[in-house]
């Protein structure tokens, strides 16, 4: 931003030692400069002398017993009587300076020799003497970092030059630092660094917004590890501390460093000064390069070049490989990343990752966004088949895994980094609910991959991961520093919407499979992927409730279950073990309102009784003699509780009636019936007993005879009636030979199939109070239903010299 910034008395301008990831041994020996005040007195002198004679201050910069330099002064600020700071340059000597900062205890400074590459440094010792050493001038400031070969500066237009801001860019607010991309000019007052103390007026950087945004971009993504917010706002960059920003100033005046593509004191971001880096490469994808290069010697990161050939900036991997490290020169590559030296003949070991979030700087890595494992994976969000999802990759052990639910079918998944100048090369592997892995999917020579797989239905987990690329020594890179972002997105049949879940395993593990309210014999779970004996756990949503069946098409034992059971091994719900056991099942409203009714003539066995034509329609059962009885098999409770058992009998003079569950294992008890006055002529009785959820076989037995039964009724007590029809005992895998009727549910014309022949058959329709509502003959093998309501209806079947059949369909 186009500025005037000044630096008060006691402001720290000065860079100090380097942070010890950036330093190496010193390479020549420590000169003794006497203690501080000594040091400070002979500056001040030097300087007033010059003074009184009106000449252009000097002062002598001692660096051995037999060598000193002559600084000239451009700036000077009497900082205490103990204090002095002095910044210029070498006279006679061209592309050098220096700063001397003295303050007490504490001695800062440097001097730099461009041309020769040499540097020298001030310190204090433990003993409060100021020291002077040579010392690499690469780990000082950063030089001879060119521009790309054919560079050169964009043509500012129109709309372009001397504009007054930019657009507002922000890759991460409210992180812990602050890179502030500065491209609209910037003034360095007098005193600064840069211009051995002389003031910097630098003009804007005349980019178009496009180019700024793929600038921005690309330096955006090498920080986003980092709880860094890269930013293009003054406003947001003056809310940081000093010590926790660093403005990058991108601009055509290179009075910094003429010729060179940007420049940086190493170090500098941990320094509460806003003394700039600066970025003279004025193009989107090679100067947001330039820009995160420099920052990164701010944050202590020396030069990635090679030891033979002798090179200071590794232009990146032989044999066309597409990768380069940003502290080397990134320009020509794809992919520019943070290295640690596994190239051949890397000159430079540096851990770039761990120096940058290191301790020294506080800002750190950001915080995960997703979970590293199957538990607490993220679920993709989904609409209707399609799903997405997005994260960041901030650390080289960092996973982040997704779930997703389908009904099986065909899954494609687009894994992508950002649309250009990405770090992150993806891998994505998929996992089936119990975690096996289902396939590993990495598109060679792209950074983003496809997940195309064909499913069984149930629940998955997608791990996002940064993967490696041929090979780090030669041709590629590792998973080191791929990292970044990435985004997720394509489609998946959607899962039923089911309010129940059975799992293969127990503790709701396997195979998961989602189920509406219906119901499902063998064939329709194994369409579903739920094998035959293969459900060990299940949770159903409240208000509904699953029951499982021992044997196909809902019959033998059943367990009637209203909530999660994490194991059906062993006494599942007190009813022994349900582990791999259910054949078919139904899920189904756990509604209080249930009641059944069970025709007397569509008992299961019958024994000693014998049917009749009923007066109210339909048949009912007569000649009871003591002893006789009725059963319905399979009948199912589906909940545990109080019902009422009601019996529509008739009879002269009355008798005795009682009914148990599974051939007397459990009894009710006796009823009286009284008399009704004559055969035909009914009344109902009713008795109210408890019985537990499950499947029994249900019988009536008579204590005494003398009384007719048209049918009988349960109901779980205190609700409304909620009726449906009992049907013929006879199994549905036998009917299926005698009887079939499609379609069920019915709109028009019911169709029946059967293998005997229907010519001169009967066939009557009962609704679900057991009111006769149709009847005709069978022999054309369809029945118009049209008139009939919408509800369920009970067919009887009658042939001459047959057993009639009965089956039950929907309107």
């Amino acid at each position: 931003m186009k500025k005037l910034y000044s630096y008060g008395v006691g402001a720290a301008l000065l860079l100090g030692g380097l942070p010890t990831q950036a330093q190496n041994r010193p390479a020549g020996p420590a000169y003794s400069l006497g203690t501080t005040q000594a040091l400070v007195q002979q500056l001040e002198t030097q300087v007033a002398a010059d003074a009184a004679r009106r000449q252009s201050p000097t002062v002598g910069l001692q660096v051995s017993a037999t060598k000193t330099f002559t600084g000239k002064v451009n700036f000077r600020q009497n900082l205490s009587k103990t204090g002095e700071y002095v910044v210029g340059e070498i006279q006679d000597v061209p592309n050098s300076s220096f700063f001397l900062r003295i303050e007490g205890a504490t001695v800062e400074g440097n001097i730099l020799l461009k041309n020769t590459k040499q540097a020298y440094r001030y310190s204090a010792d433990k003993e409060g003497r100021v020291i002077v050493q040579e010392v690499d001038i690469d780990k000082v400031i950063c030089i001879d970092y060119n521009k790309p070969v054919g560079y050169r500066d964009p043509v500012p237009t129109p709309a372009t030059a001397n504009r007054a801001a930019v657009v507002s860019l922000q890759s991460y607010p409210g992180a812990r630092g602050c890179i502030m991309l500065d491209f609209d000019g910037y003034y360095v007052p007098a005193g600064g660094r840069w211009n051995n103390g002389n003031p910097i007026n630098a003009a804007g950087s005349g980019m178009s917004d496009a180019a700024i945004q793929e600038f921005w971009e690309v330096v955006s993504e090498d920080y986003r590890p980092f709880s860094m917010n890269v930013t293009t706002d003054e406003n947001v960059f003056n809310s940081y501390p000093k010590n926790m920003r660093m403005r990058c100033v991108v601009t055509p005046t290179n009075t910094a460093a003429p010729g060179a593509g940007g420049v940086a004191y190493i170090g500098a971001f941990s320094q509460n000064t806003d003394e700039p880096c600066w970025v003279f490469v004025l193009a989107g994808k090679s100067g947001g390069d330039a820009a995160s290069h420099e920052v990164g010697h701010t944050m202590g990161l020396g030069h990635d070049g090679r030891n033979n050939p002798a090179e200071g900036y590794y232009t990146g991997q032989d044999n066309s490989g597409p990768w380069a490290p940003i502290m080397g020169a990134g320009y020509y590559k794809p992919v520019a990343q943070w290295s640690r030296g596994e190239y051949n003949r890397a000159n430079n070991q540096q851990d770039d990752l761990a120096i940058l979030a290191s301790t020294t700087w506080n800002v750190g890595y950001r915080n995960d966004d997703h979970s590293n494992g199957l538990a607490g994976a993220t679920a993709l969000a989904r609409s209707g088949n399609s799903l997405s999802g997005s994260g960041i990759i901030e650390r080289t052990v960092d996973q982040d895994y997704f779930s997703f639910s389908t009904s099986g079918g065909a899954v494609s998944l687009n894994l992508s980094t950002v649309g250009r100048h990405g770090n992150l090369d993806i891998v994505g592997r998929l996992f089936n609910s119990s975690g096996g892995l289902v396939g590993t999917y990495d598109t060679q020579g792209s950074l983003s991959t496809t997940l195309s797989a064909n499913l069984g239905a149930g629940t998955y987990y997608l791990q996002i991961d940064g993967t490696s690329f041929g090979n780090p020594a030669t041709d590629g890179y590792s998973d080191y520093a791929s990292l970044g972002t990435f985004s997720i997105s394509g489609t998946a049949p959607a899962a039923v919407s089911g309010v129940a879940t059975v799992f293969k395993d127990c503790n709701y593990t396997g195979t998961a499979v989602s189920l509406a309210v219906g119901d499902y014999n063998l064939a329709a779970m194994q369409a579903r992927g739920i094998l035959n004996d293969d459900i060990s756990s299940l949770t159903v949503t409240g208000g509904y409730q699953v029951v499982l069946y021992e044997n196909d098409n809902f019959t033998g034992t059943s367990l009637t279950i209203t909530g999660g059971n994490t194991c059906l091994v062993g006494n599942a719900l007190g009813t022994g073990n349900w582990n791999d056991k259910a054949t078919s099942l139904r899920v189904q409203p756990a509604s209080s309102a249930f009641s059944i009714t069970l025709q007397a003539e569509a008992a299961s066995v019958n024994n000693g009784m014998m049917v009749e034509a009923c007066s109210e329609g339909g048949q009912n059962v007569g000649y009871v003699d003591a002893g006789d009885y009725l059963v319905w098999n399979g009948i199912n409770f589906p909940t545990s509780g109080t019902y009422t058992i009601e019996y529509r009998v008739a009879s002269p003079s009355g008798g005795t009636i009682s009914a148990d569950l599974n051939a007397g294992g459990i009894q009710f008890g006796n009823s009286a019936i009284p008399g009704t006055g004559g055969w035909q002529t009914w009344t109902t009785v009713a008795k109210t007993v408890t019985i537990n959820a499950g499947t029994y076989n249900f019988g009536i037995y008579a204590q005494t005879g003398g009384w007719n039964l048209n049918w009988v009724r349960i109901t779980k007590a205190g609700v409304a009636r909620t009726a449906s029809v009992a049907t013929s005992g006879t199994s549905l895998g036998d009917a299926a030979e005698v009887l079939e009727l499609y379609p069920n549910p019915v709109t028009d014309r019911l169709l029946l199939r059967a293998a005997q022949d229907l010519t001169g058959s009967q066939y009557q329709i009962l609704d679900s109070w057991g009111r006769p509502v149709l009847s005709g003959t069978g022999g054309t093998g369809s029945i118009d239903v049209s008139g009939l309501k919408p509800g369920m209806y009970v067919l009887r079947l009658l042939s001459a010299d047959k057993e009639p059949v009965t089956r039950r369909f929907q309107k």
